[in-house]
């Protein structure tokens, strides 16, 4: 019997020294924990573009032009000229809107239209966009990014110059001066869209 008793007291002794021994379960997080807030990585360029457009005159054109060319000077020329090929660009989707205006409610011949547009867009081709200047420039891990900037009434002068360009080569369009009543409206629609950085020539 004593002997029986020793035994169980030793079996009870090595279990309590045993589960002593064993070490607290791992603590988890609890099932529902919210996920760390991701980190946006806020793009300098894009930040860059935004503050630059932010502080423009309103109705103002902007061209936006980049070069990655490890030369910093040929990289600014290259962005600057791409910049004012943007600018271009622009003026004649806008001669394009309001050609195809005038066009809806003119008696004149549709080819002879065309014709009229298409004179304008080649004299806006050639144009060395006066007034047009650097509103802001900035080079990001060898991305140089140039801004140019055409005022609105600088966006007006090349316009009704590429109109009478046009309109010497074409006398009988003459009359047919664009409708630049619509061009703040134009400039308005053109600068809520969202930026173009050109940079291909």
């Amino acid at each position: 019997m004593k002997k029986t008793v020793v035994v169980i007291a030793l079996v009870a002794m090595v279990g309590l020294f045993a589960t002593s021994c064993v070490s607290p379960p791992a603590a988890h997080p609890p099932r529902h924990a919210a996920a760390p807030a991701p980190q946006h990585a806020t793009d300098p360029i894009s930040d860059f573009i935004r503050e630059v457009r932010r502080g423009t005159p309103e109705n103002a054109m902007l061209g936006i032009g980049t070069s990655n060319h490890s030369n910093r000077g040929l990289a600014r020329t290259t962005a600057e000229t791409r910049a004012r090929a943007e600018i271009a660009r622009q003026l004649d989707v806008i001669v394009r809107n309001m050609v195809t205006d005038y066009m809806a409610g003119s008696e004149a011949e549709p080819t002879a239209l065309l014709s009229f547009q298409e004179s304008i867009t080649q004299a806006l081709a050639q144009s060395r966009l006066l007034g047009a200047v650097i509103r802001d420039e900035i080079n990001v891990r060898g991305e140089q990014v140039v801004v140019v900037m055409l005022s609105s009434s600088n966006v007006a002068n090349e316009i009704m110059e590429a109109n009478r360009a046009a309109a010497a080569l074409l006398p009988h369009m003459a009359g047919s001066n664009l409708a630049l009543d619509r061009l703040g409206e134009a400039l308005t629609e053109l600068n809520a869209a969202d930026p173009v950085a050109r940079n291909h020539d």
